[in-house]
């Protein structure tokens, strides 16, 4: 397997990642190590797999290497870009479809983040010796294979559950010869664990309160929470909170409640005067800020805040955390804001 620089300098946090491409060899998890003590400091804590496999042990050594080091995992090849600069190294490039199938599979499992491209491929299938592949008829398999095979199968399963993925991902694996592949669908992959966004923003729902509805949307990670309500007393209000204790979310939360171009904040499809926003800062750490509404029915367009492309933010005060999920968005957020506004 190959280690080297992808993506671009485009100021975003997925721009940057380490390509790996070829064969998982014995000596793959040293080559990766070898790559990152000459890669700079800023090397980015993304790498992009494309492989057929190859050593499965070696695949679940850089799995966990992966994973105690804190890298995200692509499924993906890429392609240079000679126009583009360079994240890090002397090498531009741009993310194309690619395929991790066998033991890179495994390996990808240990990102702390998991990407799987619509357009990109992702395959289990049985384990086998090279023995058994080249004569499989033959009875020449001791009482010490089987052994090894209910060692290696346990092994695997522990390795799933330590990452946090369905141990199911074995039983589809087992029903793929060698010569064959159990590709993961999408669905698959969510069901199963298989990718994880941790900043990725959970469907809307409602949760019963004080004989009403709210509506909640958190992220995977439950770092981030957006509650839509509605009371006689206070009306329709979005609160926003951000329990992160790593920076002081409440002085931003601060600059951008006042430091506005168009003089309001959208949200949910509605403009919110500055005055209508409060923000609380978190004992615990983190902040909350909570917009009140203005009391005629907000279009429901979109459940981001502080989103890119809004021409009432400047550039400091817009981020793709809060982009929120639009799965439910309308119908849930309008069941919640019915006590205020009826149809």
């Amino acid at each position: 397997m190959k280690f080297q620089p992808g993506g671009n300098d485009t100021r975003c946090r997925e721009c940057g990642f380490i390509e790996a491409s070829g064969e998982i060899a014995d000596d793959t998890p040293k080559a990766f190590e070898r790559f990152l003590d000459s890669a700079p400091d800023y090397v980015p804590k993304r790498i992009r797999l494309n492989s057929l496999g190859g050593s499965l042990q070696a695949g679940i050594r850089l799995g966990e290497m992966f994973r105690a080091r804190g890298f995200t995992t692509e499924v993906g090849s890429d392609r240079a870009d000679p126009e583009g600069k360079p994240y890090f190294g002397a090498r531009s490039s741009l993310r194309t479809p690619g395929v991790c199938a066998s033991a890179c599979a495994y390996a990808f499992l240990g990102g702390i983040e998991r990407v799987l491209d619509e357009d990109s491929k992702l395959g289990v299938h049985r384990f086998y010796s090279k023995n058994a592949l080249a004569q499989p008829a033959e009875k020449i398999f001791s009482g010490h294979d089987l052994d090894d095979t209910q060692k290696i199968t346990a092994a695997l399963v522990l390795y799933l559950v330590n990452m946090g993925v369905d141990a199911k991902v074995v039983a589809l694996a087992a029903t793929a010869g060698p010569d064959e592949m159990y590709w993961i669908n999408l669905e698959q992959a969510r069901d199963l664990r298989v990718i994880y966004e941790p900043r990725a923003w959970k469907p809307w729902r409602l949760e019963p309160f004080h004989g009403g509805a709210i509506a909640v949307s958190e992220t995977n990670d439950a770092t981030k929470r957006i509650v839509a309500s509605c009371t006689r007393r206070l009306g329709p209000q979005v609160v926003l909170t951000n329990f992160d204790t790593s920076w002081d979310v409440a002085s931003w939360f601060g600059q951008c409640r006042t430091n506005l171009f168009g003089g309001a904040h959208p949200v949910f499809g509605t403009e919110v005067d500055p005055a209508h926003v409060q923000i609380i800062k978190r004992k615990e750490g983190g902040a909350i800020i909570r917009f009140r509404l203005p009391t005629t029915a907000p279009r429901l367009t979109s459940p981001a805040l502080f989103s890119f492309g809004s021409a009432a933010y400047p550039s400091a005060c817009m981020s793709d955390q809060y982009e929120g999920s639009k799965a439910n968005f309308e119908p849930t957020v309008r069941l919640a804001f019915a006590n205020c506004f009826q149809d």
